[in-house]
């Protein structure tokens, strides 16, 4: 995860990937944020409200993966990208140094600790999205118009695009966040 401390109004904002981050920090923020503390929250944060969006896991997934395949150069089949976001072995925190870190670091589950979800004072839904920002901007006084979506990808649905077996393992791996996050289990 990417803790990103947002200015004007001062808050803290834990990205998750693929949870519409780009357009909360470039369209809502409008680019007033300091470089993301991976993994950790800074010193002087502490006091600062802080909020995070999450997703449906699967819509996750589908939206990580045509993330890396059009606009990332990803050219594996979604079997085998769902080999590395599911390998615990690759390293998916700070350190991406590989394309295969980069994949876990963007397909972490959102409960795990890396992403520091436990933080957050408030926590906004994805599918909800202009509702969401509208609620998110009401709190912190920020005013807008709309906001556009920024690094937005184009695809079917996780459950047009993932085959039964694909579906298990993947509900298997995001186990817990279909639990503590209220969605259910497919």
């Amino acid at each position: 995860m990417s803790n990103f401390r947002l200015r004007a109004p001062d808050c803290v904002f834990i990205h998750i990937p693929k949870t519409g981050g780009s357009s909360i920090r470039r369209g809502l923020w409008q680019d007033r944020y300091d470089p993301p503390a991976f993994g950790t929250f800074e010193d002087g944060w502490q006091d600062l409200y802080h909020f995070a969006f999450i997703r449906h896991p699967l819509d996750r997934f589908i939206s990580a993966y045509a993330d890396f395949t059009q606009l990332r150069g990803y050219e594996g089949s979604i079997q085998d990208f769902a080999t590395i976001t599911c390998d615990t072995s690759i390293d998916g925190g700070a350190s991406r140094a590989c394309r295969e870190e980069r994949i876990r670091h963007h397909t972490l589950p959102q409960t795990d600790p890396f992403n520091g979800l436990s933080q957050a004072q408030d926590i906004y839904r994805f599918e909800d999205f202009p509702r969401e920002i509208a609620r998110l901007a009401a709190k912190t006084g920020l005013s807008y118009r709309s906001i556009p979506q920024k690094r937005q990808t184009h695809h079917a649905t996780w459950r047009d695009l993932l085959t039964p077996d694909l579906i298990d393992r993947l509900s298997d791996f995001y186990a817990q966040d279909f639990s503590d996050l209220g969605y259910p289990l497919p």
